[in-house]
């Protein structure tokens, strides 16, 4: 558990770091939230894209930044902190980020003045953790062992670190970074490692663009990501800023963008010279996203990472899932509207934006949705396999099959198109129902905001 490090009172002003060195101070004046960087700051020691090293202070009205509330803590894990370090909290993001910034995602950390690190946190064995049987409250009480760390997102979370290879016992531990973040199911997102594990498999197993490793408990309750701003060692390698942020949404407002304004605020960070295979790579994923029926691909789910202003990139792709899986979200629109509107039968509205938007024409379009749907399919029969070993995936199988027999369904229904190959004969021969009858609609992922300061 962590150890050190706590404030002893709620701090007023921050240390920046990037990847460990102190490069600006964050604090509030008035009604505004100020980044003031340090006289040392060298031009490749940028805290965010969309603020360079400057002379004049970065200024944001009523809240932090949004670059440092795209990693801040949402719901269920939202309530632990306030729960375990409540005394240190004010109300405001800043004394919350003060909590967990030294722990988190990319190669910024933000600590109050005066403090070392971030904290001290026992080594995760995660081997018995992917092979032991984890009950949804065994996983709560990891969560709040594991607390204190900048990981935005509503569904059970953790960072934590590993022992080191090689460590020689010293009487105090080696550790090495969190390279991980594990996922839990809760109850309504029963079995949400295999959910995950296998959506993400459908765009893996293109091998077209990068993805997130990832590996599924023996139970399917959890998912082992490996994180990608980190080396093998576990040092920090990459900065990352979602395009909620970049767009200067709060996180609450992550569905409010258009896949336009995505395109249009990641864009101009990424050189020229590589756009057009960086468009492609988000064209991969949309496409992805709409065949296996994902409503929480959102404005946090799509980022740009980078080691220098010269090799700004989408990250590789994560958080792939089938929401439309579980009953309680199963009637939820795209996370983003498209042409003005959200719907899972988009029609020529998606192969003109990726016409306009992308750089991709018709063909290239139609080859891209068939290799989709085609990686779809065999992901699905490997699904079916799984679930004649392991009774108890057989619901979440038989939910998800059907959704992506829809999503393939909704891409190709376009007038005119021939009549593709989907799932149907494979559920049939599987003896799997009809899919469960959705609950009332649900957005995945909302929380109550904060309150009213």
């Amino acid at each position: 558990m962590l150890t050190t490090h706590t404030p002893h009172e709620i701090p007023t002003r921050l240390e920046v770091r990037v990847r460990g060195r102190g490069v600006a101070h964050l604090y509030r004046e008035r009604d505004e939230y100020v980044l003031k960087y340090l006289p040392q700051a060298s031009e490749a020691e940028f805290v965010s894209l969309t603020m360079p090293v400057r002379e004049e202070p970065w200024r944001w009205p009523r809240d932090l930044h949004p670059f440092f509330r795209q990693n801040l803590p949402e719901g269920f894990l939202l309530n632990i902190i306030r729960e375990e370090f409540g005394p240190y909290l004010d109300g405001t993001d800043l004394s919350l980020l003060a909590v967990v910034g030294g722990f988190g995602i990319g190669r910024v950390t933000v600590v109050p003045e005066g403090i070392d690190g971030g904290g001290d946190l026992k080594p995760l064995d995660l081997e018995a953790l992917l092979n032991t049987e984890i009950p949804g409250a065994e996983f709560a009480r990891l969560v709040r062992e594991y607390a204190r760390a900048a990981i935005s997102g509503a569904v059970p979370k953790i960072l934590a670190p590993q022992e080191a290879e090689g460590a020689i016992a010293t009487g105090k531990t080696t550790l090495r970074s969190a390279m991980h973040i594990v996922k839990g199911s809760d109850e309504t997102t029963p079995f949400l490692g295999f959910n995950e594990f296998y959506s993400m498999r459908v765009l893996e197993r293109l091998q077209v663009v990068p993805v997130a490793p990832t590996r599924m408990s023996a139970d399917g309750r959890l998912l082992v990501v490996d994180r990608f701003d980190v080396d093998t060692s576990g040092t920090t390698t990459h900065g990352l800023e979602d395009a909620c942020s970049l767009l200067g949404y709060p996180p609450h407002e992550k569905y409010r963008p258009s896949m336009e304004a995505v395109v249009s605020a990641t864009r101009e960070y990424i050189p020229a010279a590589t756009r057009h295979a960086q468009l492609q790579q988000l064209g991969w994923l949309m496409l992805t996203n709409f065949v296996v029926r994902n409503a929480d691909c959102h404005s946090k789910n799509i980022a740009l990472y980078y080691r220098t202003l010269e090799d700004v990139a989408y990250s590789p792709a994560y958080d792939i899932v089938t929401t439309q899986a579980y009953p309680r979200y199963a009637t939820n629109p795209p996370g983003l509207s498209l042409d003005g509107r959200k719907t899972w039968r988009p029609g020529n509205s998606l192969r003109k934006f990726f016409s306009a938007r992308l750089g991709i024409g018709p063909s290239p379009y139609t080859k891209m949705v068939e290799r989709v749907c085609e990686a779809a399919v065999e992901t699905g029969r490997e699904m079916i396999e799984a679930a004649k070993h392991e009774p108890r995936w057989h619901t979440i199988t038989k939910q998800m099959l059907h959704a992506w027999n829809e999503g393939m369904a909704g891409l190709r229904s376009v007038r005119g198109e021939r009549a593709h190959q989907g799932l149907t004969e494979d559920i049939e021969r599987a003896g799997f129902s009809d899919p469960e009858p959705p609950e009332r609609p649900t957005v995945i992922g909302k929380t109550a905001r904060r309150g009213k300061r």
